[in-house]
């Protein structure tokens, strides 16, 4: 797979979960504590996440590109509801448990997934290719040495 076709792949999933996400916040309506304010810095690690999630599509695998997709839609799905109302963020989905209350979105959950799936994929990625990651240095070697007596 070229690395366009990973990319689309990568932006493609983003976007279509991250639509999804804003659907859904259009739809449901949101009690008033279930808003979440976000900052500016938040929103600028935002953006600089989105840039990281499409530069991952750079590595040679369709699972790592469909997982910072997954990922990207979560990020994106909060940002663009963040930008849309004020930077706050609506959490339509609500799980109560007596007096205790949590407000969440699909975003969060595809944020939470994607990450999952990105350090699975990347592990598995690593270990496939093990050969050529750097040799370990003498210090390492020690070190390794040390903590398996």
């Amino acid at each position: 797979m070229r690395v366009s076709e990973r990319l689309l792949l990568t932006l493609g999933a983003a976007a279509a979960l991250a639509s999804v996400d804003l659907f859904v916040k259009a739809n449901l309506p949101t009690a008033a504590w279930a808003f979440h304010h976000r900052s500016g810095s938040w929103v600028v690690l935002s953006i600089v996440l989105l840039v990281g999630a499409a530069a991952l599509s750079l590595m040679p695998s369709p699972t790592v590109a469909f997982a910072a997709g997954v990922l990207g839609a979560g990020v994106l799905g909060n940002l663009v509801s963040a930008r849309a109302d004020g930077n706050w963020v609506p959490n339509p989905l609500t799980i109560s448990h007596g007096q205790y209350s949590l407000g969440f979105n699909l975003a969060d959950v595809f944020f939470f997934l994607g990450d999952l799936l990105l350090v699975t994929a990347l592990m598995v990625e690593a270990v496939r290719n093990r050969e050529r990651l750097a040799a370990a240095h003498g210090w390492e070697r020690a070190l390794l040495r040390r903590f398996r007596l």
